[in-house]
């Protein structure tokens, strides 16, 4: 079963008598995706059922993509459920920053006596992208100080509250980012991480070493995202009905009862191309990989390509904007093109050498 499956087996069993797990976890974790401020959400504190009230007024865009929209269900689901239904809502914040190259999005809620702040992952934006590109360089990225600043904003609002921080793909790694940076660590009662990419190894430092046992760290056994850098902590691996960058969606995990279905390793296919990915990207030193996101990205906005489309416009739109590649491919300066080749390149030569 799903996310789904699971809400509706347990939607009318309390967190007295099934405590809080790990889909518990997965689930508040990706309620940060849902648009809280296109609902009409007041940023203050909002039960369960007026936020059900507003999910119930709200017409999603033709624009929304399936997954989006699924993620407003899981909200709904969440919301008329015993489980949740006690739920408290607060605090939405959402930041886009081109200039800064930031993409933020969080949302607070406040369940029983603990407080749970969820951080949205990379949203359908190529602001979000480059953002994830910018994460395989830097050791700290614009959102992961917001994430930080957010958290212990937060913590103040709710002192007396036991803190969990949770997210889904770059949410994941804000959620570690700001369990390092909270200053009220006494209070912290877990960190999740669903399929979040590693950070670079000078970031597994003592604050690292101070928050490791609170840290939940879980990946498909397919995955891409959740396995970019080298991996310097185990994760637990989980089973999902899709392959490679589709596991990425949490629709797809396997569940049994209230915890994930396991295995024991990553697949083969899948471990090559990670080792690729990790090795090319190593193998390059800072300035060529902030060029070459730089450059890629570059292209993209003189193309005016904001979204990234959804599987199902991918080749129209690709057909549609390929003249416009070509031409601005033509544009771009001839020593920024060499690097995007040099890395392009290497990703192709090692994926071949590693077969």
């Amino acid at each position: 079963m799903d996310v789904f499956d699971y809400l509706k087996q347990y939607q009318d069993v309390s967190l007295k008598e099934k405590h809080f797990n790990e889909i518990d976890a997965l689930i508040i974790a990706v309620l940060s995706y849902v648009p809280f401020d296109e609902l009409g959400f007041d940023e203050k504190k909002s039960k369960a059922s007026d936020v059900y009230k507003l999910i119930k007024d709200f017409k999603p865009p033709f624009t929304y993509s399936p997954r989006r929209l699924k993620y407003i269900d899981l909200l709904k689901e969440f919301c008329v459920s015993q489980r949740f239904g006690k739920a408290c809502f607060a605090f939405f914040r959402k930041e886009r920053d081109n200039i800064n190259d930031k993409q933020f999005q969080a949302i607070s809620i406040i369940l029983n006596d603990n407080l749970y702040i969820s951080f949205c992952g990379t949203d359908a934006t190529t602001l979000g992208w480059k953002e994830d590109f910018n994460m395989s360089f830097l050791e700290t990225v614009p959102s992961e100080i917001e994430a930080a600043k957010y958290a212990n904003f937060i913590a103040d609002k709710f002192w007396f509250k036991k803190i969990y921080l949770l997210g889904h793909s770059k949410g994941g790694r804000l959620a570690i980012t700001a369990a390092k940076k909270l200053e009220k660590k006494k209070r912290l009662g877990g960190v999740y991480a669903f399929d979040a990419p590693n950070y670079p190894s000078s970031c597994y430092d003592a604050q690292y070493r101070e928050i490791d046992k609170f840290i939940n760290a879980y990946t498909p056994n397919e995955s891409i995202i959740g396995r970019l850098m080298p991996e310097y902590r185990s994760k637990k691996i989980i089973c999902s009905t899709k392959k490679l960058l589709i596991q990425h969606d949490i629709f797809t995990w396997i569940i049994e009862n209230n915890s994930f279905v396991y295995t024991s390793g990553y697949s083969a296919q899948s471990t090559r191309i990670v080792n690729t990915i990790n090795k090319t990207l190593t193998d390059q030193d800072e300035e060529t990989k902030s060029l070459f996101v730089e450059t890629l990205f570059d292209i993209l906005d003189r193309l005016d390509i904001e979204n990234i489309p959804s599987k199902i416009d991918l080749i129209p739109f690709a057909l549609f904007k390929l003249p416009n590649v070509r031409r601005e491919w033509k544009n771009t300066d001839r020593d920024k093109r060499h690097v995007v080749k040099k890395i392009v390149f290497e990703l192709i030569k090692d994926y071949l050498m590693d077969k």
